[in-house]
């Protein structure tokens, strides 16, 4: 029996036993810490953790790290070039799995989209801080993952045109772009490798909108393949994991579950982020720290003291503080 039939297989054997430990009530974040406002001309602020396990945030200009692991203060490290002030929506901010440098996205390019100029930048900085340097303009940059230091991934939309995005991997050193993943039949949604080396793709808004929130893993062997060849692979083409919410952020944690955050385009439940098992395709928890329907979380994870964090993107738009909730979620709960 092929991989496809051993996943199903287990989902059928296991899917009533499962649904059984998913916990309705609502766990309890251990801390909480507000990110900054946006600068003026962006839309949100998005964050990360650092390999110490202190909160890294960015307001769509200016980086700022927590002063240590149980503060509140966050403290500015380093900027943008100034002309890019209004220029990012923002899209992300990673940590190199080394932890000396940072990659910023711009997202569609804030308050100036869709000046081509601003649309899909992306830039490094030293974890030092300083002024942050642009790698390149990546239309529609979306979510970002590492796998190695010299390799990262981020999902792209429009690509391969209207409404058909892809996954990149992009050389850091030269700006330069390869197609990993793609064509995607709409926009990508998360992405995030275990540590097995596979890589999970999520479909952010799918043409057909009743394929949104898929999510699909490509094994490590076809991923170098992919690479090597420069022949990238259809997005079809991946294990099917799981269909939930519009898989708008992905995060292993270290035992390897994965975290999926995003919100829902079509109706189905909404208003959660979840833990899913990967092995059978099923929820096996969820957590809605603001306690509202309708929410759009991003996630973060951290393997000091097994931390995940969520922020609720919509609390940008609705007067809400942003804040994110950090959660303690290996140990057999939060």
């Amino acid at each position: 029996m092929d991989k496809r039939g051993i996943r199903y297989l287990s989902k059928i054997v296991c899917s009533f036993v499962l649904s059984l430990t998913v916990l309705l009530s609502q766990p309890a974040a251990a801390q909480s810490i507000t990110l900054p406002s946006p600068a003026a001309g962006s839309f949100i602020s998005t964050f990360d953790y650092i390999n110490n396990g202190r909160l890294v945030a960015f307001d769509g200009f200016t980086v700022s790290v927590q002063q240590s692991i149980g503060s509140t203060t966050l403290v500015p490290i380093g900027t943008l070039p100034p002309s890019f002030l209004g220029g990012t929506d923002p899209a992300f901010i990673r940590t190199s799995p080394n932890g000396q440098f940072f990659v910023l996205g711009g997202g569609a390019g804030g308050s100036k989209f869709p000046d081509p100029a601003f649309n899909g930048s992306i830039f490094t900085m030293p974890a030092a801080g300083g002024q942050a340097t642009l790698i390149g303009l990546f239309s529609f940059s979306i979510f970002a993952t590492f796998r190695h230091p010299g390799e990262f991934f981020f999902g792209q939309g429009e690509t391969f045109g209207t409404f058909t995005g892809s996954v990149e991997l992009l050389n850091l050193s030269t700006g330069t772009t390869q197609h990993v993943i793609g064509p995607i039949p709409g926009d990508p949604g998360g992405i995030a490798f275990d540590h097995a080396g596979d890589l999970f793709v999520g479909l952010g808004a799918g043409q057909d909108t009743a394929r949104t929130g898929e999510i699909r893993e490509f094994s490590r062997q076809l991923v170098d393949n992919a690479i090597q060849t420069g022949t990238s692979l259809a997005f079809d083409s991946g294990v099917l994991i799981i269909q939930i919410l519009n898989a708008g952020d992905l995060r292993f944690d270290s035992t390897g579950d994965l975290f999926v955050g995003g919100a829902n385009f079509n109706g189905r439940p909404t208003g959660f982020f979840a833990e899913v098992n990967v092995a059978t395709g099923q929820v096996i928890n969820q957590f809605n720290p603001v306690g509202l329907s309708g929410v759009f979380y991003e996630l973060a994870f951290t393997p000091v003291m097994c931390k995940l964090g969520a922020v609720d993107v919509d609390s940008f738009f609705t007067g809400r503080s942003p804040t994110v909730f950090e959660f303690m979620v290996c140990s057999g709960g939060p």
